[in-house]
Order: C-alpha cells, then structure tokens, then sequence
C-alpha cells in the first residue's frame, strides 16, 4: 500500500525546493537572500556568505554586508566580484554596500522566463514522482496486494494530490511574476 503521509512530504519538499530557486531570482528590491549562497573564502574554507556576515537591508536599493570579523572583508569583495551578479559593490571601512541597481523591462522579462523554466521544473519532479506512484499502484493490483477498486482510490487520491501541488507551484509563480514585474 502507498504511504500517502509520506508521498505528501515528497510533494511538500519538490515545494520547497521551487520556493528556495525563487528567492535566488532577483526582484526589483534588494534582498539579502540572492547572495545568501554566495560562499566566501574564511580561513580557508569556503563557507557561505550568511555564515561569515550579517545581512541587511536598510533601504530598498542596497544590502549591508558586516562580516563578523573584518579581516575578511577582501574575501568577501572577491566572492561578491566572482559571483557575478551585475550588482555594485562599495567597500566602506567596516562593511560593504552592494547596490542593486533598477532592472530593466527586458531583464524583467528574462527574469520572468527563468521564473517559468523554474516552475516547470517542479511540475517535471512531480509527474516523475506521480508515475512513480502510479507503477507502484499498478503493481501492487497486479500481485493481487491490493484490489481494483483499491487501485482507482489510490490513484484518485495521488490525482488529487498531485493537482494540488501543481496549483500551488502556479500560484508561488505567478507571484513572484508579479513581484518581478512589478517596479
């Protein structure tokens, strides 16, 4: 029998990925989380940037960046230079301000593209999870484990699942559209 509990955190966690891919495109306003992956060479180790330095925005054009110590400063410069995000960096003595600077309708609409390829990815995960599913359904009706009847409310309960999560990966899209498009 199909452990459904667990097939619902299955789609819960191809949600969360989707929600993390959105944070990293960038929006009109400035926001921490595009360079919280940026990793940053810290006594020579490469850790992520939110890990060597708190992250704020004081207003809706710049991020301040003040590592917890300030030797790593020219790391954290370099990091931001090789991540190359089209963003303006400006050392201050104990800090750095990344601007970002206003985006243009054509890079909008790249963003928007990548919002898109990003949303069809999650729906590929998840039909590849539902065909999964369904050939565990279908074996099992076959080895006589469960019966047909079984069968077809298993796999109305995976469709509605499924159609479920489809509809929310929709719905964080079109937002972050929104927000992309929005200035």
């Amino acid at each position: 029998m199909i452990d459904f509990p667990k097939e619902e955190k299955e789609f819960k966690n191809i949600i969360s990925r989707f929600e993390e891919e959105l944070k990293k495109i960038r929006t009109g306003r400035a926001t921490s989380s595009v360079l919280e992956g940026i990793l940053v060479e810290s006594y020579g180790v490469q850790t992520p940037l939110m890990h060597a330095a708190a992250l704020s925005s004081p207003d809706p054009k710049s991020v301040l960046i003040r590592p917890w110590d300030k030797n790593l400063l020219p790391a954290i410069e370099q990091a931001l230079a090789r991540a190359n995000l089209g963003l303006s960096i400006i050392s201050e003595s104990d800090q750095v301000r990344v601007v970002f600077p206003a985006l243009t309708e054509e890079r909008r609409k790249e963003f928007v593209k990548m919002v898109g390829k990003k949303a069809e990815e999650a729906r590929i995960s998840v039909r590849q999870r539902r065909d999964e599913i369904w050939k565990t359904i279908q074996e099992e009706e076959r080895a006589k484990i469960i019966s047909e009847t079984q069968k077809y409310s298993q796999k109305e309960k995976m469709e509605k699942m499924v159609e479920e999560v489809n509809k929310k990966i929709a719905e964080l899209a079109e937002k972050k559209e929104k927000e992309i498009m929005s200035i």
